[in-house]
């Protein structure tokens, strides 16, 4: 699928499904978005083609796929004496979600859940699903990390 019609596909959706509507979520670059979910979580949704093949594309190497992103930044690392607990448990709890994973930035020390494809075959559940899953475990996991590691909350 290309960007563009992703990119109708993915305001159509969240039109229909969300009752969102596109123009108030849009950033200033094409195929970025923000959607705020509760008080102050934020989802941040990519729709883009990349340039060049990433070393992580196991399939069609010779085309470059279009990437579907959701990611919304929940917490801080914890204490470094908490860290490895912390990881450890993050793991863990990657088993029980649906359509979505905790991802940790070393670099910036911050955790984030996130779900990540290609847009081949998407469609308006490959949208909405994920957009629910993302927003509803950043929003309840966010607190309680906080609580049990005194991370502090994005």
């Amino acid at each position: 699928m290309q960007v563009n019609k992703a990119i109708q596909l993915f305001e159509k959706s969240i039109q229909k499904h969300l009752n969102i509507k596109p123009e108030e979520i849009r950033c200033k670059n094409e195929g970025e978005y923000v959607i705020t979910r509760g008080e102050s979580t934020e989802v941040y949704v990519d729709i883009w083609q990349p340039e060049q093949t990433s070393q992580w594309q196991y399939f069609d190497r010779d085309k470059i796929a279009g990437i579907f992103q959701i990611v919304s930044p929940i917490c801080e690392y914890p204490h470094e004496e908490h860290l490895g607990q912390f990881m450890e448990e993050l793991a863990h709890l990657n088993f029980h979600l649906f359509s979505a994973k905790f991802v940790a930035n070393a670099q910036q020390k911050i955790v984030s859940i996130q779900y990540k494809r290609i847009l081949e075959g998407l469609n308006e559940t490959e949208i909405i699903e994920p957009i629910e899953a993302v927003g509803y475990y950043a929003e309840n996991l966010k607190e309680y990390l906080a609580e049990k590691y005194h991370v502090k909350k994005i």
